[in-house]
Formats: C-alpha cells, structure tokens, sequence
C-alpha cells in the first residue's frame, strides 16, 4: 500500500462514506422514480409510449458504457476529482430534463444522466483508498443498503409527488440535494492519487460501449417484435462481433480498460457471474411485482394498486437491504465467504418461489420484497468485499464497475425476457397476461437463482488476504 493511500485513511474516514452515500442515494432515487412516472411523461410532453420509453432506455445504455470508462479512470486518476466530474455531469443532465418541453430534450438530458451509473465502482474505489481496514466492508455495506433502500423510496414518492407537483419536481427536487452534496464533497472528500499508472483504452471502450448497446438493444425489442426477428438478431449479431473484439483487445494490450487476466482469478470470475445471475433473478420483483400488483382486482390475482401503492410493495426490499448490507462481515466472520453468499442468493430464491403464492394475496408481495432485500444487502455487500479483498488496488474501481455491468445486462436480459412471457399468455380476449404467464416468470426467476446459488459453493469458505497495491 502506498503512503499517500495510507495517510488518507487517516483524514476524517467517517465523513466521506456519509457523503458517497448521499450522492449515491440521490442519483438512485431519481432514477427510480422515472419508471412509474413514464405514463404522465407521455401525457405532458404529448409522446408516443415508444419515444418516452427511450428516456429510460438512454440512460441505460449510457450507463453501460459510461461504468468500466469511469472503474478504469479511476485507476489512474485521482478519484477525487473523477467523482467532482462526475456529479458535475449529472447535475447539468438533471437540468436538462427538469427544463425539457420535448421528450427529445428529457431524452437527451437522461442520457447524460447515464453517466451517473459509474458513481458506484468510483464510490468503492474511494471507500478503498479512504477506509481503515476495519471500516472498508461496513461503509461498502451502508452503501449498497442505502441506495436499496434509495430506489424503493423513489418509486414511492414518485406517484406522491406527480398527484401534487409536475413531472419537473422528480428533477428539481434532488438537483437541489445534490447540488448541495457537491458543495461538499469538494470540502471534505480528501484527494486520491492515483493507485496506479497507464491510459485509458479507448478502443477497447468503443468495442466494448458498442457491443453492450447493441446487445442492450437488442434486448429492448425482443419482447415486441420477437426473439426470432431480424431486429434481434441483427443487434445480437453485431454484439457478438464487437464484444469477442473487444476481448481480444484487452488480452493483448498494455493498459486495458478491463484486465481480463486479472480477471482469472476464481473468486473474481464467480463473483461476476454471480452478479450477472443475481441481476437476473430478481427481474421478477422489481419488473413483474409492479405489472402484477397493478393489474384490477377483478382478474382474481391483481390488486388495483395505483403508483403509490407499489412503491409501498418495494419498500421492505430496500428497508432490509439497509438492514442487512452493514451485518455482512459479521455474518461472513460465522458463516465465512462462501457461506454468505450461498444465503444470500438462496434468499433470492426463496423470494422468486414465495411470489407464487401472490395471486391476489398483497401480504406475499410484502414478505417477497423483504426477503429478497436481505439477499439483495448481503450479495452484494459480498460482492464488493471480494473485490476489494482480492483485486490490486489499483484495479479495484474498474473490476467493481465490470461486476456492476454484468449485474445490469442480466437486469436487462431478465427484464426483456419477463415481459416476453408475459405478452406471451394473455387472458383469452384481453391483453392482461394470465396468472399461468406470472408463475412461469417466477419459476424462471428462481431457476436462475439457484445457478447462483450452485456457483456461490464454489467460492473459498475464506478470502484471502488483501493483495497491496
């Protein structure tokens, strides 16, 4: 470990994980409370549903590229100013939309927004350098319990705040916040010389940024035009060409975006898997629970809930990953690493199979969202703390950013393939999907779960020790 790491563990460390997870929370919240605000977006700004879905699907695809860009920047640069930069950014973003007139500009303003998504492996590059040993594991899980918890809140007070205010306030209100969480920032989040040296690849970026949005597209129009169309499979197509390039890209530069070698360590590779698994399986709460609690009473298995209601359904996933997140090494010390994430992504499990009994029943969408927020803390949490115990400092933010592109491509990818089979097995005469399509997006879910579950007993029951920078 360098000296210039070692004295800025010294400086004020409790201050800086209370700020990361201001910021952190902030961004999430806002980006949360997108998603049910879309239909009265559509309405003001007089869209079409397609054009107004791009405002979620920009920031997605932006984020995609925009995450392994900011993990490697943070490599070698001081992170400190990456993160002043990056908040900068999503501040003028977040103008943008909040003075949009145009689904074009909310369009443009959530695409710049987009860049936001690298704040997560740039905060755990930060709590690495900033972190004595013995508050490293409880800030990463203050964080990741914090902004569960951030997303739950926002689609809550997203319906709260259109029922009294305009759109525009989901924008204006955390601008405000996170206007003020920069003033701080700059005050009281000490500099972070680089851990280690080389450029940035940009090729590699464009190969890797084009395969992802050609694959995330593709993704975003299977469910209405078919896995089998030439839409699809055109995308997929150029995905797996640009993708298998940008692998052998970065296998035989110098200074890669993402050090696949590094990456050949086993708890890394599970790990990455896991959280590709993880982000999958629990499309089913965060995708389905919404579409299936909106659904009126009269189907027998909906429950006529209106926006507000919802976010009230998510609240206990993010209310017990905030719980759980920080009792991760506690929990690791008793059951050790391998331990740990095997509960977590049985947790996982288990919340998928209890949906199967939500035909109507508003108490199992509760006890869901709960148990699959304390699975949700604590694999995550787990994730991040093999990262930061196996990986080189200088590698940290960049293989954390690779764990969290992973962990939303198989969002997206699980996402995609919910509503498929949702549109798939509609209610004779209606276009309601049946309960048999809500229970087969469940099985799915959980099926996938378990694939974690399997590759979590491969983990060492221990991690090793922290490899210095």
């Amino acid at each position: 470990m360098t000296a210039e790491v070692r004295s800025i563990r010294t400086a004020r460390p409790g201050a800086t994980p209370f700020i990361l997870t201001v910021v952190l929370s902030v961004y999430t919240a806002l980006e949360a409370m997108l998603i049910p605000a879309l239909p009265q977006i559509r309405a003001d700004l007089d869209a079409s549903p397609q054009a107004v879905t791009w405002a979620f699907t920009g920031l997605l695809l932006v984020g995609a590229v925009a995450t392994p860009v900011i993990g490697r920047l943070c490599d070698v640069a001081d992170k400190r100013r990456v993160l002043i930069a990056v908040v900068a950014v999503v501040l003028v973003g977040i103008v943008v939309s909040a003075t949009a007139n145009s689904v074009g500009q909310l369009i443009a303003g959530q695409m710049i927004q987009g860049v936001g998504a690298g704040l997560q492996p740039l905060a755990i590059g930060l709590l690495n350098d900033t972190q004595p040993a013995n508050r490293l594991k409880p800030a990463i899980g203050l964080i990741v319990g914090s902004t569960a918890l951030a997303a739950a809140f926002g689609l809550l007070a997203s319906g709260w705040i259109i029922s009294a205010l305009s759109f525009t306030w989901l924008f204006w209100i955390p601008l405000t916040v996170m206007f003020i969480a920069l003033v701080v920032v700059c005050q009281i989040v000490p500099d972070c010389p680089a851990a280690g040296s080389g450029s940035i690849d940009w090729l590699g970026a464009v190969l890797l940024g084009s395969g992802l949005v050609a694959l995330l597209l593709g993704l975003t129009v299977a469910p209405e035009h078919g896995w089998t169309s030439a839409p699809f499979l055109i995308r997929v197509a150029i995905a797996a060409v640009l993708l298998p390039l940008f692998v052998a890209r970065e296998l035989r530069t110098t200074h890669p975006l993402i050090d696949l070698r590094g990456l050949r360590n086993r708890p890394v590779v599970l790990t990455c898997v896991v959280a590709f698994v993880v982000g999958f399986g629990t499309f089913a709460l965060y995708v389905v629970v919404p579409s299936l609690a909106s659904l009126p009473k009269s189907t027998g298995y909906g429950l006529g809930a209106d926006t507000a209601t919802v976010g009230l359904l998510l609240l206990p996933l993010g209310v017990f990953a905030l719980a759980s997140s920080p009792l991760t090494p506690h929990a690791e010390r008793i059951l050790g690493t391998r331990g740990v994430m095997a509960l977590s992504t049985a947790l996982i499990v288990g919340s998928s199979l209890l949906l199967l009994l939500a035909d109507g029943k508003a108490v199992a969408l509760y006890l869901s969202s709960a148990v699959c927020g304390i699975g949700i803390g604590l694999s995550t949490t787990q994730s991040m703390n093999i990262v930061v115990s196996v990986v080189p400092a200088d590698r940290t933010a960049s293989v954390a950013g690779t764990a969290f592109v992973l962990r939303s491509v198989g969002a997206t990818l699980g996402g995609q393939i919910g509503a498929s089979v949702l549109a798939s097995d509609p209610v004779p005469g209606t276009p309601i999907p049946s309960w048999d399509a809500y229970t087969t997006t469940f099985v799915i879910s959980a099926a996938v779960g378990m694939i974690a579950l399997v590759l979590s007993v491969a983990l060492p029951r221990r991690l090793p020790t922290p490899v210095p920078a």
